[in-house]
C-alpha cells in the first residue's frame, strides 16, 4: 500500500491510501502514519478511501483504532472516497455510525467547518 500526506489547509491532513488495506504490513504502513500526525499535533485527519483496492477486517480494525486515538489526542477523523466493498463493511458492521465519510477529501474538509450552512450554488 501507498500512503500520500498532503494538507488541504494548514489544518486539515490528506492520507491518500492506494493499494490493499488488509491485515498486515499494510494495517502497519497505517499504524506508523498516525503516529507521525499524532506526534506532531495533526487534528483534523482525512482518510481518502478512493483507491483502495482490497479492504478486510483488519483494515476496518486499524480505521476503527486510528479513529480512537486521534480522538483521544483531541482530534477529529473523517473517511473520504468510500464506496462499493468498503461502504458495504462500514454499514454492515455500523462502523458508519461514527466513521463519518464523504464522497471526496474536499467535502470531507468542508465537514470541518462548524456551523457553517452548506453553499446551494
Amino acid at each position: 500500500m501507498k500512503i500520500l500526506t498532503k494538507e488541504l489547509k494548514p489544518d486539515i491532513t490528506v492520507l491518500q491510501l492506494s493499494g490493499p488495506l488488509q491485515t498486515g504490513v499494510e494495517c502497519k504502513q497505517l499504524e506508523l502514519a498516525f503516529d507521525q500526525l499524532i506526534r506532531e499535533n495533526h487534528t483534523r485527519v482525512i482518510v481518502d478511501l478512493s483507491q483502495v483496492t482490497k479492504f478486510d477486517s483488519g483494515g476496518l480494525g486499524k480505521l476503527v483504532n486510528c479513529f480512537s486515538r486521534l480522538k483521544t489526542a483531541g482530534g477529529v477523523l473523517r473517511l473520504a472516497g468510500v464506496t462499493g466493498m468498503i461502504d458495504g463493511v462500514l454499514k454492515l458492521t455500523h462502523a458508519d455510525r461514527f466513521l463519518e465519510s464523504y464522497p471526496t477529501a474536499l467535502d470531507a474538509a468542508k465537514s470541518f467547518s462548524v456551523g457553517s450552512p452548506p453553499s446551494s450554488g
